[in-house]
């Protein structure tokens, strides 16, 4: 939520608090009578202490004054069986009365996690993919243990340097079909989620769509796509799943070339996960964008049988 929308929803607060002192007065006239008295006795006190006092009163007499009026208003509470908060303003959160900032530059814990909520729904992590972490990738899957072992430990410790803020090798998951690059990429993704680093997880289809539409349909119902587009370009890690399904056009390849161009100009990590072979890559996306995605990853190879043919044989 922007700074405008939260001003606008505390004045919508503000506007339904002030309906309903209007309602609560006009229901009991005596409650609303004291609370004049003692914001009129509130602002004296003010005077006094500046010297200019209008109402002739001590500051002792006028606290007797509060004092009387507040045991005359707890009463009518306890006879009319009000709640104690009926005046107060209904807050979403009452710890920074729904601003977001606790003091200049400190965030609310509803700020914190409003923007945590949307980092994940922004991620486009999918529920299954939510669930997969380092500790659910399991070895027991893979012949070369060893290997995969030192893959796991590579993922994450990319990841670690990513939340420690340190620079990283982009990473290139690449190989057979099914053993294990979308979960552990998941997994770089839940993790670095978690410590506050926004990340964008697409498909190589839907990342092309995206790009199509928010090129060349200028309606303005578009805005969105649009805006989706930019935030890839500045997103802390983008993560590209199953290169080399799309239809590989000079359209495909020039997009993204300028997609990976940019994050590299800025120094922005991306993992890309594929089922091509390092040739592959090279003879279909050619050497201007080959180069930038081979020459600036760590190539992560996956071997072996897939792992969802294993489990389909195990449950018959």
């Amino acid at each position: 939520m922007s700074i405008v929308d939260r001003a606008l929803r505390r004045r919508k607060k503000i506007a339904e608090w002030e309906a309903n002192l209007e309602e609560l007065y006009k229901k009991y006239p005596r409650l609303g009578e004291i609370a004049h008295l003692l914001a009129q006795i509130s602002l004296e006190v003010v005077y006094l202490q500046m010297g200019q006092g209008k109402m002739g009163l001590t500051l002792e007499e006028l606290n007797k004054k509060r004092t009387a009026l507040l045991n005359e208003k707890k009463a009518l509470f306890e006879k009319y069986a009000l709640p104690e908060n009926i005046e107060a303003v209904k807050w979403d959160c009452p710890l920074c009365e729904d601003r977001g900032f606790l003091n200049v530059g400190e965030k609310c814990a509803c700020l914190l996690a409003e923007e945590s909520q949307q980092r994940w729904e922004l991620s486009g992590l999918g529920p299954r993919q939510k669930k997969q972490t380092f500790n659910s990738f399991s070895l027991k899957w893979y012949e070369d243990k060893k290997r995969y072992r030192t893959i796991l430990e590579e993922c994450v410790s990319f990841a670690e340097n990513i939340c420690r803020g340190k620079a990283v090798d982009n990473l290139l998951l690449c190989g057979n079909i099914g053993t294990g690059k979308t979960h552990l990429c998941s997994a770089i993704a839940n993790y670095v989620l978690q410590a506050g680093i926004s990340v964008a997880y697409l498909k190589i289809g839907i990342l092309m769509d995206l790009i199509r539409e928010a090129k060349y349909n200028f309606d303005s119902q578009v805005v969105r796509p649009i805006n989706r587009l930019q935030s890839l370009y500045q997103v802390d890690l983008l993560i590209i799943d199953d290169l080399g399904t799309e239809v590989v056009s000079d359209f495909v390849r020039e997009q993204l070339f300028y997609l990976i161009d940019e994050r590299l100009n800025f120094h922005l990590p991306w993992i890309i996960s594929t089922n091509l072979s390092l040739n592959e890559i090279g003879t279909l996306y050619e050497d201007r964008l080959s180069d930038r995605i081979l020459g600036t990853s760590t190539v992560l190879k996956f071997t072996g049988a897939s792992i969802r043919q294993q489990l389909k044989v195990l449950r018959g």
